[in-house]
């Protein structure tokens, strides 16, 4: 009775220890990855997009020949030549060449692959499990073992120890010595697994970022490499551009010292012609002369028509070319425009699947950290209850003392209860069954589940 009354003398001694697990730094970093994702936006999408704008809005090139058919006029006008006399013929050893341009026109072409999303997309793949263990370290598996051999040696001396204090004590082999070994081989358990999740985790995110380092690598590389092919091919399209420029204005100079040429020819021919005549004449009376001056004036107008006809056909021939060879270079500048528009809008496909690749990654990267977290906050929440749980069963152990003492004044079996209470975060899974767990191994214990009964 006397203790009875001391113990409702008591005052009540709260707990001051820690009750809630808050957040794990693999959460609070998580968290802040997300919220950096999500600020972040896409800087490749835009790009993809500025891309695919760009290509879509390209103004069409107009391909024109240039050239304007003219008219062809004779500048000859006949007139009536009478005379009574019937002179010899009067032959000229003018005969017009025909007049041809040496130019032929070329197809201009850039002469580079084009663009291959293929190759981007194998270099930027994923971080999967087989690049895991290609890039994880050899030597993870000796510190892991290393390691947990010294939390496995810590556990050995403590139970030697133990040993010793129980028979010290007068309790070797009783319940409470067995609660002792219990909850120590639970706690070295726990640390074996906290050392090989831990050194796991190193070794992946080690692993992972050298594979983050490589892929950079490969992707520069493809870029740097499509770079120089756009370079080589805008050389190789300026030189041929040039060599068919210098060819055109030979093939113009040829042109023109050929109709220079057919001139000289006709002046020749006229020489000639007129000294025919005038040795005709020669002789003759004033009137025949006369008459056969009309007559060569009359031919010198029309071969000098006709060979004017000649020309302005040749010119318009030669206008005729010109147009069709531009026509033909414009042609080929346009399919080299539209085909570089569709490698403009194939790349942007290939920056929006990146785009899309680096958003997943990055996703599944957050969430690998944010569980990692949840499992050390849920670790983290059941040494909490475990610890309120030991301040309840110590405060309650004397009352416990104390029914059971009434129990047996009395002659009635003895029941020990005591009260426990945890928290548990309704967000996280894992903690969820970890409290389970907890308060399953409680009951059982108050049962005799696990040995040792309640004492």
């Amino acid at each position: 009775m006397g203790r009875a009354q001391a113990l409702s003398h008591e005052d009540y001694i709260p707990y001051e220890g820690p009750r809630v697990a808050g957040f794990s730094p693999e959460q609070l970093g998580a968290q802040g990855g997300y919220k950096a994702l999500a600020q972040r936006g896409m800087p490749l999408m835009d790009q993809a997009g500025q891309i695919a704008t760009m290509a879509s809005q390209g103004a069409p090139l107009m391909a024109t020949s240039g050239y304007q058919a003219g008219p062809i006029q004779s500048q000859y006008g006949g007139s009536n030549i009478a005379s009574r006399f019937r002179g010899a013929p009067v032959r000229s050893n003018y005969q017009a060449g025909p007049i041809q341009s040496t130019y032929a026109a070329n197809r201009i072409g850039s002469g580079v692959q084009g663009f291959s999303p293929q190759e981007y997309l194998r270099a930027g793949r994923g971080f999967d499990s087989r690049d895991a263990q290609q890039y994880m370290s050899p030597y993870l598996e000796n510190v892991m073992n290393r390691q947990q051999k010294r939390t496995v040696d810590r556990f050995k001396e403590g139970k030697a120890a133990r040993n010793a204090q129980a028979i010290k004590s007068g309790a070797f082999g009783g319940s409470r010595q067995a609660i002792g070994d219990f909850l120590a081989r639970r706690d070295m358990n726990e640390q074996l697994g906290n050392i090989e999740a831990q050194q796991l985790e190193k070794g992946f995110g080690q692993s992972q970022q050298q594979f983050e380092r490589d892929r950079a690598a490969r992707m520069s590389a493809l870029q740097a490499g499509d770079t120089g092919q756009l370079g080589l091919a805008k050389q190789r399209t300026a030189e041929q551009v040039a060599t068919e420029d210098a060819k055109r204005q030979a093939a113009s100079q040829n042109l023109q010292a050929q109709i220079a040429q057919q001139k000289a020819y006709e002046a020749s021919g006229g020489q000639s012609l007129q000294a025919q005549i005038a040795r005709g004449k020669f002789g003759q009376a004033a009137g025949q002369m006369d008459l056969q001056g009309q007559i060569a004036r009359d031919k010198s107008l029309a071969s000098a028509n006709a060979q004017n006809i000649q020309a302005q056909i040749a010119a318009d021939k030669s206008r005729q070319t010109q147009g069709s060879q531009s026509l033909q270079a414009q042609l080929a500048n346009q399919k080299a425009t539209e085909a570089a528009y569709q490698r403009a809008l194939k790349g942007s496909g290939v920056l929006s699947g990146l785009t899309k690749t680096e958003q997943d990654l990055d996703l599944s990267r957050l969430g690998a950290l944010s569980n990692v977290g949840a499992q050390r906050q849920a670790m983290m929440q059941k040494a909490y209850d475990t610890q309120y749980e030991d301040f309840i069963r110590q405060k309650e152990y004397p009352y416990e003392q104390l029914e059971r003492y009434n129990a047996m004044l009395q002659g009635l079996p003895v029941t020990p209860s005591y009260t426990k209470s945890f928290y548990s975060p309704a967000a996280d899974p894992t903690a969820q069954l970890v409290n389970t767990g907890i308060g399953m191994y409680g009951a059982g214990r108050g049962l005799g589940m696990f040995g040792g009964g309640g004492g």
